[in-house]
């Protein structure tokens, strides 16, 4: 039982696990050694080899495929933020566009002012 176990915590920590989860397995690995391990403990190191290793549910992400995945959203929210500086960019030039042709338009008024005057 004891190695039956042991061999089942081997191949639990081959896997991408959540690090509280690594800390307990670790925990029961001491446990099991002193002889100390509890029967729901056990059943627990069962159930969890049986989701994680056998396919229980999803397998856990490999380390290579996970920061694969890191980087993509990495690389993403690099360019959201370059994507909504530029709309910011978009936007103020708009802005100064519109200022610009409100002064070309009053120039021109004041110009056809003038023109009127000299006329």
């Amino acid at each position: 039982m004891h190695d039956d176990l042991d061999r089942l915590i081997d191949e639990l920590l081959k896997r991408d696990l959540r690090p509280n989860v690594r800390e307990d397995l670790g925990t029961f690995r001491q446990q099991l050694a002193a002889g100390t391990l509890a029967d729901d403990d056990a059943r627990y190191i069962r159930a969890l080899h049986t989701r994680v290793v056998k396919g229980g549910v999803p397998k856990a992400q490999p380390k290579e495929e996970r920061d694969k995945a890191a980087a993509k959203a990495s690389e993403v929210e690099r360019l959201q933020a370059a994507l909504a500086e530029a709309q910011g960019r978009e936007q103020a030039l708009a802005a100064e566009r519109d200022r610009l042709q409100q002064e070309v338009a009053e120039l021109r008024r004041e110009l056809e002012a003038l023109k009127a005057k000299a006329g």
